[in-house]
């Protein structure tokens, strides 16, 4: 015989099952603000976006308040019309300039402690020859963010990687559009192993050099990002 719940058990369950539901909600909406499906600037209301997610309103409105608070979203008209924030390019600009001054200092301290793990696996991608490279555009973007994570890994600092992991998070909705472009992966290998194999040669001051210029060229890349770039990526 099944022994039934008490009641108490019965609402602490529920609640859980929609707290993970909320989650899972929050994982896709934000997946489709990255990959343009919800574009910059578009408006949904809580019932098309609950339709979309296939889900109530309940685990719904949690999620689109977390992705207010990280600043994805934004209520607009009422409490039932929720709008993807418009890019600001300016506000990226300066996470950019966050972002090298974090990565070259990882760099300038890794330096001084002097041993570095894990370059070896860095070399192993990003060193390869270019008949073994893969160019599908979402595999580099993700091992583009592993590798830059790793740089600032380099510090063996806890605060510092938490701190880039953050702005990384914020910066891939930008970060995916700049691997749109063959030319621009490869690229991406031949900078990255430059980089690799300069630290690995214990070359310190030229790889904090090529990390800002590395950083310098993608920036570069951004600043062409036009609103029908972004459609086309649709």
């Amino acid at each position: 015989m099944i022994k039934a719940l008490p009641a108490a058990d019965v609402h602490e369950l529920s609640d859980a099952k929609r707290g993970k539901l909320s989650q899972e909600v929050h994982a896709r909406l934000k997946q489709g603000i990255f990959d343009f499906r919800l574009p910059p600037g578009q408006r949904y209301s809580e019932a098309a976006l609950a339709e979309m997610m296939e889900v109530s309103r309940t685990p719904l409105r949690l999620a689109l308040h977390i992705l207010e608070h990280e600043g994805y979203l934004q209520n607009v008209g009422g409490h039932n019309c929720w709008q993807v924030r418009p890019l600001d390019l300016s506000y990226y600009e300066d996470l950019y300039d966050f972002r090298s001054e974090l990565e070259a200092l990882a760099i300038r301290l890794a330096g001084k402690a002097g041993a570095l793990r894990g370059l070896d696996a860095l070399a192993e991608l990003w060193c390869a020859p270019k008949g073994q490279r893969r160019l599908d555009s979402d595999f580099v973007a993700e091992r583009d963010e592993a590798f830059h994570l790793a740089i600032v890994g380099l510090a063996n600092n806890a605060s510092m990687l938490r701190t880039f992991a953050e702005i990384t998070d914020r910066i891939r909705i930008i970060r995916r559009v700049d691997f749109v472009s063959e030319r621009r992966i490869e690229e991406t290998y031949d900078e990255h192993g430059r980089i690799v194999r300069t630290l690995m040669a214990g070359a310190f001051d030229e790889a904090e050099a090529l990390i800002r210029r590395h950083i310098e060229l993608s920036r570069e890349e951004i600043r062409k990002i036009t609103v029908h770039s972004m459609h086309m990526k649709r």
